[in-house]
């Protein structure tokens, strides 16, 4: 199998044997691939993109078609990158040690990313400390403290290329369980919150409250996260949602009532 060769450098490929996903990468389309799937520059420099991005954002790539999690890569030469069932993490950011730095640099603990932010000056180190400087953490809610899947205490994690948290297991990475967190936004004047990821019944009843007191910044984020929801079923190819569209429609209504703009 060493002396395969083909036109890609990486390939990263669905875990699960009924789903076909996979995405060929060479290094040089390594920046546009994950800038453009963040929506953001990931690193400051092009030389910082390379097989290590990898390792960097491992938790936060998932299957394009299934919705897997997480994904086998491998190298041009069929030589697994990172294994799902093989995980180590960095002792100092907790992301995943590419399998091929494990083979080179052996009883290694940290990844080559923090091995290499080790070398970089005190200056650098300071400036890349408060870039990435984590905000404080979410609380979990009660009904999530624990692991969906094994049972042990669910943890928060953040996410520094979208800025945002989910809740983990925290026994990672034995499990994988990840979750989002409810983002409960409150309904000023109406005494109610409301969970922006929460069903469209109960955000079509909130935008209806927030018209009552003229809340229209609630509202326009509700229509929003409708919209989002409409954009990404057409995204992934499924079928329109017709309680969904007319609960758009709806809250259309509801800020036309109090002049908003779409």
């Amino acid at each position: 199998m060493n002396n395969i060769s083909n036109t890609w450098d990486w390939r990263v490929y669905c875990p699960n044997r009924s789903c076909d996903f996979y995405v060929d990468l060479k290094k040089e389309n390594l920046k546009k691939y994950f800038d453009e799937k963040f929506g953001k520059e990931i690193y400051e420099t092009n030389i910082e993109y390379d097989i290590n991005i990898f390792s960097d954002l491992y938790d936060e790539i998932m299957c394009g078609k299934c919705e897997a999690f997480p994904l086998n890569i491998i190298n041009n030469r069929h030589e697994s990158i990172l294994n799902p069932e093989k995980i180590v993490p960095c002792e100092l950011c907790e992301k995943p040690i590419l399998l091929s730095r494990l083979r080179i640099v052996r009883g290694t603990k940290i990844c080559a990313i923090c091995a290499r932010n080790d070398e970089k000056t005190e200056a650098q180190r300071i400036k890349i400390h408060n870039d990435n400087a984590i905000p404080k953490s979410p609380p979990i809610p009660l009904n999530m403290s624990k692991c969906e899947k094994c049972g042990e205490n669910s943890t928060t994690r953040y996410v520094e290329s979208t800025g945002n948290w989910f809740l983990g297991c925290s026994t990672f990475p034995l499990c994988w369980w990840r979750k989002s967190l409810p983002q409960i936004a409150e309904v000023r004047g109406a005494n109610i919150v409301v969970d922006m990821k929460g069903s469209v019944n109960d955000l079509l009843y909130a935008a209806k409250e927030a018209t009552k007191v003229n809340n229209k910044k609630i509202l326009n984020d509700i229509y929003e996260e409708m919209v989002y929801r409409q954009e990404n079923r057409i995204m992934k190819g499924k079928p329109p949602n017709k309680r969904l569209n007319q609960h758009v429609e709806a809250v259309k209504k509801y800020m036309k009532s109090l002049n908003i703009n779409e």
